[in-house]
């Protein structure tokens, strides 16, 4: 499975495993579906919340000293958010630090509809993620262009009804537990309603597991969810037809019915995707690629999960704790890892007005493409405490490429030993690996690629043995050939362009570059 996919899948299940948490059923008295419908229906909201990353200690023995400097440094990181404001559905605003064993790195962030912008100490300039980008939904690809963006801010209109079939189809944890507290929020002292929720990894499989089940199953509550956003979508889809749109799939989307039954398969594709996604996890397989978090922990027998909800007399949420102990491997240094979040809500649906952060002076715009955080890293300040956190402490750039020069035939173009014999490889596949943008001309017969990271631009011509690096005129082993229908060019030229390092294993006729 493609990172990206795998990527948007995780977070996907996070987000349904915080609302699986606390069930659906009232439990002593407490409506707790009303209380979590009420939460994802506030209109607006000031708030202020907490994120902190532990690791346990554990054996440090196998780790290589570069590996356990790493692992000191981060060995306790905390996010704070203050002055969270919430505006409406598509506008918030917060004031955030990350702090760790180096320091601490001041950051602001404000919302746009599905983009996120963010202003980060040590950023040449703000950069803006589209959080709707690249995340591959079937169905939203059916949309014509004109519609694509106002689908992601029109969704978060019916974010009550999305979360309102989730709830309808969820049980309840089987250790719930509700009592009356008094606490405070933002300084004033409230009586609430605490419903304290505890399961293992395996409960959270099952529930989520079923989950998936009862949504697939669930046909009438899914095309109820789609017709209601058709009906948000519906004036954009009017007034690009009345504007003179010529798109053919905008005539047939202004249909209702039409529409809905058109949809309904891809969304219901969409769910099947994650649901195998899940499975395929909690058999063991498709683990996730070097700098993710361990999430396959997440479902182990032997992690714990709390989840603590103060509710006040209107069934608003006013205050949240979130507690989750992963199991790591004891190849990591670290005997597990451990997530804490807690977070305080208070004027809740009253006039809120949340900041922006300024864009006018220019912006980073980054996707969720496996690349983007070579563009981010791009734009931040080499002394910077952010870039030293992300590239020396976190290594997130830190890549391996592995390619079978006699294995069976995949989708990955196979590299091969030309008559020169110089190994050749797939020049857009191990560039886009390495964290590179390439683009094709068929005109010039040429590739251009450049490194997001060190923003070096390196151009090939088919069959010249020349090649072009920041202007300088460079020569290749041998010449860049198509083959199979693919670019391909000598490995160490490229490996060694983009910071990388090339062996080769004479037993499994692997080749791997590796960059740091």
């Amino acid at each position: 499975m493609h990172k990206k996919k795998w990527t948007w899948w995780v977070s996907s299940l996070l987000a349904l495993m915080l609302i699986t948490l606390t069930g659906c059923q009232t439990v002593q008295g407490l409506d707790i579906a009303g209380v979590i419908k009420n939460d994802w229906s506030v209109t607006s909201s000031e708030s202020k919340g907490s994120l902190q990353v532990e690791f346990l200690p554990g054996d440090i023995s196998k780790l290589s000293a570069d590996e356990q400097k790493a692992l000191s440094a981060l060995q306790n990181v905390k996010i704070d958010l203050t002055n969270v404001k919430t505006q409406n559905a598509a506008h918030l605003s917060a004031d955030g630090t990350i702090t760790y064993s180096k320091g601490t790195i001041p950051f602001k962030l404000s919302t746009e509809g599905t983009k996120l912008l963010l202003s980060i100490d040590g950023a040449k300039k703000p950069v803006v993620f589209d959080l709707l980008g690249g995340s591959q939904l079937s169905f939203l690809q059916l949309l014509p262009e004109a519609l694509q963006e106002p689908f992601g801010n029109k969704i978060t209109e019916i974010k009550p009804a999305i979360i309102g079939l989730i709830l309808a189809n969820t049980a309840n944890p089987s250790n719930v537990t509700v009592e009356s507290v008094t606490d405070k929020v933002n300084g004033e002292s409230l009586s609430l309603q605490k419903a304290h929720f505890q399961l293992t990894g395996t409960e959270l499989a099952s529930l989520l597991k079923k989950l998936f089940s009862n949504i697939l199953s669930d046909e009438a509550g899914l095309k109820e969810l789609i017709k209601q956003l058709y009906d948000v979508l519906s004036p954009v889809i009017q007034e690009q037809i009345n504007n003179g749109a010529a798109d053919f799939t905008l005539k047939i989307l202004s249909n209702k019915q039409l529409a809905v039954g058109l949809v309904y398969p891809r969304v219901r594709e969409f769910l099947e995707e994650i649901s195998a996604s899940l499975d395929a996890m909690l058999a063991g397989a498709g683990s996730l690629e070097q700098g993710h978090l361990p999430i396959q922990a997440l479902f182990n027998n032997k992690s714990a999960l709390q989840m603590d909800i103060y509710a006040d007399a209107d069934k608003q949420v006013r205050k949240q704790a979130l507690s989750m102990s992963l199991p790591l491997p004891n190849t990591s240094g670290a005997s597990g890892l451990k997530l804490s979040y807690v977070s305080e809500t208070w004027n809740i649906n009253k006039p809120v007005t949340a900041a922006s952060v300024d864009i006018s002076g220019g912006a980073l715009q980054v996707g969720t493409e496996a690349s983007a955080i070579y563009s981010f890293l791009n734009n931040l300040d080499k002394q910077s405490l952010i870039y030293t956190l992300l590239k020396n402490d976190l290594k997130v750039t830190k890549k391996q490429v592995s390619l079978n020069t006699t294995g069976p035939a995949t989708d990955t173009p196979q590299p091969f030993i030309n008559s020169d014999g110089f190994t050749m490889v797939p020049v857009r596949f191990v560039s886009e690996k390495l964290g590179a943008e390439v683009i094709w001309s068929g005109e010039l017969q040429q590739v251009t690629i450049k490194d997001l990271l060190s923003g070096s631009t390196i151009v090939l011509k088919l069959d010249s043995t020349n090649a072009s690096v920041n202007g300088t005129s460079t020569k290749l082993d041998s010449a860049a050939t198509l083959h199979n229908g693919s670019t391909f060019v000598p490995i160490r030229f490229i490996a060694e362009q983009l910071g990388g390092v090339v062996s080769f294993n004479d037993d499994t006729r692997v080749v791997t570059i590796k960059r740091d």
